[in-house]
Parts: C-alpha cells; structure tokens; sequence
C-alpha cells in the first residue's frame, strides 16, 4: 500500500520506538533479573552460614556430651559387671547419667548402653523395639535405621548417622564408642529428631517473606525432611549455577538454591526460594516501564503526525504544480507565506522562480525551434550526402581488404609452389655432388657450389616471404614459456659460424647473468637473433666486428645485437621494419633477400609481448635491440 507521507511519519517513528523500546526493555529484564537472582544466592549463602554454623555447633556440643559420659567410671563398671542372663541394668545412677545427656527437643527419645557383642545393658526413655539388634541394625521398613558400621571394631570415635523416617517424623542415632584400659567394652547410642527453632523461622520470615524452604538431606541416598522434621521428596532435576543451582521438584515451576554440607555429619542443608519470588520485582518493573513506554509512542506518534501534516501540506502543493507543468502549464504557482518561512517553503519561494524561468525559457524555446528545424533539414541533406560518401569510403576499404587478402593469399601459394621445385633442385645438385651419375671436374664442382648457394638462398628468400604470408594472415602459433637468455645466446655462433668464416668477422658474445630468463616462444626468439646476426653480417664489411649482450632491467631484458657495418641514414630509421624495404639497396650494390627479415622480426616479437627497436649512425654501425618481458623466478 502506497501511504501518504503524513501517515507514514508517524507509523514509523512509532514502529521504530517499539522496537527499541523492546530491546530495550528486554535487555533490562534480564539484567534486573540476573542482578535479582545473584543478590538472593548472596543472602541465601549469608543464611547459609550461620545455619551450618549452628548445625555444626550443636553436633559438636551433643557429640562431646556423650563422649564425655563414655568416660564415666559408672558407665565402665556396667558394661565391663554386665551379664547378660540377668538382662538390662537398673541401677539408678547409670540411668540418671544417660538421663543427663538428654535435650528438652529430644524428650522420650532412647538413650542406650550397649555391650561390644550387642547386648543391650541399659536404657532411659522410649523403646524403638528390637533389642536384640544394636540401633545402627535396627530394620525399619527393610533397612537399617543408620548406616553406622555395625562392627564394633570399626568404631573409634562418635559418628552420627543417617536421616530416616518413621511414625511421620525424622530421627538420626548419635553413636559413641566406650573404652576401658585402651580396649573397647561398648558404646553410648542417643536417638535425635530433626526440629525447628523459632528463632531459625523467624530469621527465614524476616529475610524472605515465608518463601524459603530449608530442607536437610543425606549425603549418601536421596532422603530430604523439613526443618520441621517431615519427610519431603527430593529436587527432581537441578541446573548448576556460578554460585547455587536451579533446582525442579513437584509442585514448583522453578527455584533458586545453594546447599552446604554440615561438618562431621553426612547431612546437608538445602535452601531454596521460588523463582518466582525473584522475578516478580524486575516484572513489575517491566510492566511500570512499558506503561511509560506506551504513553511515549503515542506521544510520539502525535507529535510526528502533527509535524507531517505541517510538513507535507507545503510539498504536496509542490506535488501538484510540477505535475501541473510537467504537462505544459507553466503558470501553476505554490502559495507562500512570505514571513517566517520554514526550509519547505523556501523550498516552494524557489519552485516557484523556477517555474518562472522554465515558463520564459519555454518561450524563448519555442521561437528557436522553428529556426532548428530550417538547419535540421539543411543538416539532413547534408547527412545523406555525408552517407553517400560514407558509403564509397567503406567500398574503397573492402576492395583494400580484399586486394591485400589476395596478395598475402598468393604469396603464400607461390612461396609454398616455388618451393618445391627449389627443393628439387637442390636434391639433385647434392646428388651431382657426390658424383653418383659421374666423376665431376673442378669447373663442374664450382658451378654446382653456385647452383647450391642460389638454390639456398632462393629458399631462404621464399622462407622469408612464406612467413610473412602467415603472420599477416595470423596463422602463427606462440608456445610462451620461461626461456634462459644465457644458453639462447651461447648457441647463435654455431649457426652464423660459416658466414663469420666467409667474412673474416670477429664475433663475441658478452657475459650474461645465468638467472635471467625471459617469456617468450624459444624457436622464434632464436629465428629473431638469427635474422639480426644476418643482416649485422650481410651489412658490415669485411674483417668487421659484431657484439652480442644483455641487459636486465626491472621486469624487462634487452638483447643488444651491434654491428661496424654501414649504418642506416636517420631519415629510414622509421622505414626498415616496413615489408620489402632494405638499407642500402643500390644497382651497383645489391645485397641478397626480399626486406622481409626486420619486419618478420618486429611482429615476432610483438606477439610475445616485446618489440624491435634500432638505434644506427651512418657509416659506423648498427645496434638492434630485442626488448621482453623478464621471467619472474
């Protein structure tokens, strides 16, 4: 759907501060609840410690009260005076010291005297049953009541066991061992119950409303109670936390909790909030913010459609005048309020001198236009003579075309026909030669040395010209490879040797690094080198010198080729690597070939990405250069 600005404005300042507002306010939530949830694992753990502290000083307290009775003389004299056949003791001091060791909250629970071999002498308050067995090994529902090592033997010091239920409450045995002259002649054993304080509910009232849960659990199975001392299921699942955990248990969502075990008991304290409890201030917080948030977006929203309203009234006016002259009114003007105006209608002020000025122009346009026509038509009859000529031009190319086609296509027949007959000539001359037909005189073997020597240089002539044919006709292929200079130089005066000998030239080749190589096709570099030592021996006189070198430069190697011959005049230097053209041509001084070798040259290396160049002084010699592109190693 296609809005009008004025409704657009609005609806997207308003999307754009929800959704910044939602990230925000997302982000807040969490940390308000991160905040939240480690200020509670902090109180949780300060209620922790002066729990596990109490835990630890009341088992300390009971458990040296009854290890102080097993020092008892009386307690001693029982155990060791015991006979069993008489059965338990009734002797009112015994009675009264196992008496002295009780605790209001534990009113009625047994404290027992037994023997080393499991006989019970003495006891005060209730009767757990079964005393033919000693409390650790007492059953209940199948299993022992403690998880105290039932053999004496393996009891030197008091232990405390393990939580159980029975009758709807909590108990655990505190088991003392006795000793007399170094030998142990039986133990104490104290029947405890879980109970809560009232001042360890009020303190968990104060810090927490009534929320915390405080548990006690076994270190060793998953037996939970109530401070209160009620059996209670335990945590069904738990997440670990950077100081606590979260735990799940049947009935509850999610809750917040720390443990700590209480030294020289296997019991823990397990403290626990639900989370609820912690996130419902940072929701509240949340809800108050939205609230705020949703009063802003629509004051937003208000405000921006109150300004789009101001804004867009002044553009659609605008809107309309230059659809107006967009179809070729050019009086449409915008109203403009000439005092205090704003930038939009400064905006329309300026559209509207425009339209002015494009109405004058307009005019102006209109009486030029009958004047542009009158040149058009001179200009189109102008073009069509322009065409015609056009026209003539491109035939003239063609038939160009077609004529230096024909000539490369038929030097390259007749170089192709003339060579077999020259070759032919040749096959017999050697045949003539090696006298096969007959011995041959001195005169005889001079002529066929001249008939030889023509019919070579005859085929090198059509060589020449058969290679031009193929570079025109862009039949040449290129292998580019990586091409050491040094070796390519070393083999040149193998093949120019008989020539140098023929002129008594000197020949010498300078020095080349052996790391420099260069890119290009190894047989057509070397027909280059082989064309310019040609022509440097073809030009140079008699007992002349020719110099061969390279030079490395950066991402370039030039190969200099210099000679004492007759030099080129500076006004041909531009000419010698034009097809057919020789330096120094004359009737009284012919030199042998066609003026194809520099030019066969110039293109062979320009196809390898190199060129040809020459620098010459007249009657003092020639240096040719063969610049390629440096191989990177």
């Amino acid at each position: 759907m296609r809005w009008p600005l004025a409704r657009q404005l609005p609806l997207l300042t308003a999307l754009v501060v929800v959704i910044v507002v939602a990230l925000t306010l997302t982000l807040t939530y969490q940390a308000l609840v991160q905040s939240k949830t480690e200020a509670t694992h902090s109180r949780l753990i300060g209620l922790m410690v002066p729990l596990v502290q109490s835990g630890e000083t009341g088992t300390r307290s009971r458990v040296a009260a009854l290890e102080h009775l097993t020092r008892d003389s009386s307690i001693q004299m029982s155990l060791a005076t015991f006979d069993a056949t008489r059965g338990e003791v009734k002797d009112k001091a015994v009675l009264r010291l196992l008496e002295s060791v009780r605790v209001p909250t534990d009113t009625g629970l047994p404290i027992e005297l037994w023997t080393a071999d499991r006989h019970r002498v003495a006891h005060v308050g209730g009767d757990v049953g079964d005393s033919a067995s000693s409390p650790e090994m007492r059953p209940l529902s199948g299993r022992a009541v403690t998880k105290i090592p039932p053999d004496p033997p393996g009891l030197d010091s008091a232990r405390i066991g393990t939580l159980y239920s029975t009758g709807g409450r909590v108990y655990f045995w505190t088991v003392a061992p006795v000793f007399r002259g170094g030998k142990r002649v039986g133990y104490l054993a104290q029947q405890r119950r879980i109970t809560n304080t009232p001042q360890t509910q009020q303190m968990i009232n104060a810090l927490f409303g009534g929320q915390l849960s405080l548990y006690v659990r076994n270190a060793t199975d998953d037996f939970w109670t109530t401070i209160d001392g009620h059996a209670a299921p335990p945590d069904t699942r738990r997440d670990s936390m950077e100081s606590g955990f979260v735990a799940y248990r049947p009935g509850a969502s999610g809750l917040i909790g720390t443990e700590r075990r209480v030294r020289g008991t296997p019991f823990l304290f397990v403290l626990e909030v639900p989370r609820s409890m912690i996130v419902a201030e940072p929701r509240a917080t949340l809800r108050r913010i939205m609230l705020v948030t949703l009063l802003l977006v629509i004051a937003a929203a208000g405000i921006t459609w109150a300004l789009a309203r101001r804004v867009t009234r002044p553009l659609r006016a605008l809107t309309t005048a230059a659809e107006a002259i967009a179809q070729g009114d050019f009086s449409r003007r915008v109203d403009v309020a000439a005092e205090e105006a704003d930038e939009v209608e400064r905006l329309a002020a300026s559209f509207n001198r425009m339209a002015g000025e494009v109405e004058a122009s307009q005019r102006e346009l209109a009486s030029e236009v009958e004047s542009a026509l009158a040149v058009s038509a001179e200009l189109e009859a102008a073009n069509e003579r322009l065409q015609e000529t056009s026209a003539e031009a491109e035939e003239a190319r063609d038939t160009a075309l077609r004529a230096n086609q024909a000539k490369s296509d038929f030097l390259a027949v007749m170089s192709h026909e003339l060579r077999t007959p020259l070759n032919a000539i040749g096959g017999y001359t050697e045949i003539l030669q090696m006298g096969i037909y007959g011995e041959l005189n001195a005169a005889q073997q001079d002529a066929l040395l001249r008939v030889a020597r023509s019919q070579q240089t005859l085929l090198a002539l059509i060589n020449d010209v058969l290679n031009f044919a193929k570079l025109e006709a862009g039949e040449v292929s290129y292998s580019i490879t990586n091409v050491p200079v040094a070796p390519a130089l070393a083999v040149l005066e193998e093949l120019v040797a008989p020539q140098l000998r023929d002129r008594r030239m000197q020949y010498t080749v300078q020095p080349c690094d052996p790391s420099v190589a260069v890119r290009a096709d190894s047989e057509k570099l070397q027909q280059i080198l082989i064309n310019l030592l040609s022509n440097a021996i073809k030009y140079s006189p008699e007992g002349g010198r020719i110099d061969v070198s390279c030079e490395p430069t950066n991402g370039k190697v030039h190969i200099h080729v210099r000679d004492t011959g007759i030099g080129i005049a500076a006004d041909r230097l531009d000419k010698i690597f034009d097809p057919f053209i020789q330096v120094g041509r004359a009737l009284n001084r012919p030199h042998e070939g066609v003026g194809l070798g520099l030019s066969i040259s110039r293109d062979l290396a320009a196809a390898m990405g190199g060129s040809l160049s020459v620098t010459s002084v007249l009657g003092e010699g020639s240096t040719f250069t063969v610049t390629l592109n440096r191989a990177m190693t």
